[in-house]
């Protein structure tokens, strides 16, 4: 079979993130608002969902997050391991260069599978759970939410800011502007962190405990 064309809107892939075992709230938004042109595109006769979610270690069950949000299932759901770069609460810091590059090697075959298989319009599941994926994505994920997807812990160090602007650029929904040369946040913080590791002088800091951890700065990735 040939590849579907990419105007076909029978075909319909959903390529995102995974944030704490579970979907960005900026994708939740998106789904929401396009639900019915999702429905409709699976109900076409050859009609095929299909969602790619990227991750740093594991995905719990995001996917089955995702469908609750569409109300129906997906025909196919992949995963793809990328560098971690959260970095927000004990234990957790930024994967080393060394492991970054392991995984995209690794990872190339893994995404030549995936387009093979949504070529061929295949029903697969290749996803890295990991474990105790209800518990992560059902009670963990919930808490994380609601305390931790926020701006109101960041700050800056003034001493180290050079005022180059370099985070409210990198902020995908632009929640921050940049005032008498510092960045402020505007309480629309999708949790990526992208203002965190864009700094080039580590002045961005989520409360007290980034203060020492590492950013994810692999030239041509960010």
């Amino acid at each position: 079979m040939t590849s579907p064309d990419p105007t076909d809107d029978s075909v319909i892939g959903l390529v995102f993130p995974v944030y704490a075992w579970g979907i960005p709230n900026v994708v939740e938004r998106f789904v929401r608002k396009h639900r019915d042109s999702c429905l409709a595109a699976g109900a076409k006769k050859g009609g095929y969902l299909y969602a790619v979610m990227t991750c740093g270690d594991d995905m719990g069950y995001a996917d089955k997050v995702l469908e609750k949000e569409l109300g129906k299932e997906l025909d196919a759901a992949f995963s793809v391991l990328m560098p971690d770069v959260y970095i927000c609460l004990p234990g957790f810091d930024v994967d080393s260069e060394e492991e970054c590059r392991e995984k995209f090697t690794m990872e190339k075959e893994t995404v030549k599978d995936i387009v093979a298989c949504i070529s061929e319009r295949n029903s697969l599941r290749h996803l890295k759970r990991g474990p105790l994926p209800w518990v992560k994505s059902y009670v963990i994920r919930p808490l994380f939410n609601r305390y931790l997807v926020t701006d109101k812990y960041f700050n800056v160090d003034g001493s180290r800011c050079i005022s180059c602007g370099k985070c409210m650029k990198s902020c995908p929904v632009e929640n921050i502007v940049m005032k008498d040369g510092m960045p402020q946040w505007q309480s629309d913080c999708t949790g990526c962190l992208a203002c965190y590791h864009a700094c080039p002088h580590h002045a961005i800091n989520f409360g007290r405990m980034t203060q020492k951890k590492g950013q994810y700065t692999l030239p041509g990735h960010l």
